[in-house]
Order: structure tokens, then C-alpha cells, then sequence
């Protein structure tokens, strides 16, 4: 099976003796195929590992059409990727000199949490009131302040966070 791609003559023996063409041919290898990713899913700058075939030659990958600064093909089924900045959630393709991969292999991008605002910007030690405001807050697993869990929180929405101190 040939991984990458060859330009040679085509050569042809008979017990008559060989014949070689005048020009070349060139054979490329097999597009890729994904079947697999892990994580599917994470920030930017996550390492991803992309399971597959055809991945010998590879000149891209890319994230819903955003393209992977760096990857290391560890075998002819793997490859090892860092989901690059400005990628968005979608399908995961592979580029070799044959072609490119067409599976829907979905990487989900996560966007990290991000505070914006807070008010009251001070207050007692106890039993304040602090409401955050910013992105991507829904699934919070904790609120601190100054690495003091909030006696409560409630994630009142994607861009809100009600927490007690």
C-alpha cells in the first residue's frame, strides 16, 4: 500500500525484455478518512487526538475550516493537534496529497468563562450580595473570593452569576 504520493515510470517486463514509459505517472495515496476524536470537545489549545486512515502526507488539518497551526502524525492512524485560535465548533478534516477527509467528525469548541463586571465593588465580609456578570457562566462549578468559596452562588444566566459572600 502506498502512504505517499510517488512520480516514477511505469516499467513492464516480459520474458521479451522491459519497457519503461517515456514519461511519468503519478500515484497518490488514499484520501483520509477521521473516525474519531478525544477529546471532542474543549477550549482553544486543546491537545486533540484524531484517529483515522491515510493520515501519512498530511499537509492540513482543520477545525469547521480553520487551520491547525501544528500537528504530529504519530502513525498512519493518528494524528495529535492543537485546536488553533479562531476555531469554532464543527467537523474535523484531514488533508493529504490524495485529498480530504469528508466525515462529519464534530470537535465542539468550549469558550472559557469570563468575568466583565461585579457590583457592589465592596462591601461587609458576610452576607453580601455580589452580582457578576460576563460570558460563558452557565455550568460554573464554583465561585470564590480570594479563594473563599461564596457561601452560595446561582447561575442566574450565560451572562449572570448571583453569589454570596
Amino acid at each position: 500500500m502506498l502512504f505517499r504520493s510517488v512520480t516514477a515510470p511505469i516499467v513492464v517486463t516480459t520474458t521479451g525484455g522491459v519497457a519503461t514509459s517515456a514519461s511519468n505517472v503519478v500515484i497518490l495515496p488514499a484520501t483520509p478518512t477521521v473516525s474519531g476524536l478525544s477529546p471532542s470537545s474543549g477550549p482553544v489549545g486543546t491537545a486533540v487526538t484524531v484517529t483515522g486512515t491515510g493520515f501519512t502526507s498530511v499537509t492540513n488539518v482543520t477545525f469547521n475550516g480553520t487551520s491547525a497551526l501544528t500537528w504530529t502524525v504519530n502513525s498512519a492512524t493518528t494524528i495529535t493537534v492543537t485546536v488553533p485560535v479562531g476555531a469554532t465548533t464543527g467537523t474535523v478534516a484531514v488533508t493529504n496529497t490524495g485529498g480530504t477527509s469528508s466525515e462529519a467528525v464534530t470537535f465542539t469548541v468550549v469558550t472559557p468563562p469570563a468575568i466583565t463586571s461585579f457590583t457592589p465593588t465592596s462591601g461587609p465580609v458576610t452576607a453580601t450580595s455580589v452580582v457578576i456578570t460576563g460570558t460563558a457562566l452557565t455550568g460554573a462549578t464554583s465561585v470564590t473570593f480570594n479563594g473563599t468559596a461564596a457561601t452560595s452562588y446561582t447561575v442566574d444566566s450565560a451572562t449572570q452569576i448571583t453569589a454570596t459572600v
